[in-house]
């Protein structure tokens, strides 16, 4: 073992690929659908009742929610969608020749 070899990390796990690519990707996923949502919508026109709640008495408030929101929507379908395909691959149910 030559000292190049000591100085590389090891490497990531599959499930740690998975969660890191699903949880990047749904975070931009986030990021797109709270900048398309609030270009078209207004927080404070979305709770805009005689009583809002007290913490959607600001605009960066119903941002972050909406942020939130949708990133744990995209995180939800990316994890079941590589849920899906690693049974899928699991199960011996992959086309060939694809």
């Amino acid at each position: 073992m030559n000292a190049s070899d000591e100085d590389r990390p090891a490497p990531w796990s599959r499930l740690r690929q998975d969660v890191g690519a699903v949880v990047w990707s749904s975070f931009l996923a986030a990021c797109l659908a709270t900048m398309l949502f609030f270009a078209a919508f207004d927080p404070l026109l979305l709770a805009s009742d005689d009583n809002p709640p007290w913490w959607l008495e600001s605009r960066m408030t119903g941002y972050g929610i909406g942020f939130f929101f949708f990133w744990f929507v995209c995180a939800v379908a990316g994890f079941l969608t590589s849920a899906l395909l690693h049974s899928a691959s699991a199960s011996g149910t992959e086309r060939q020749g694809d």
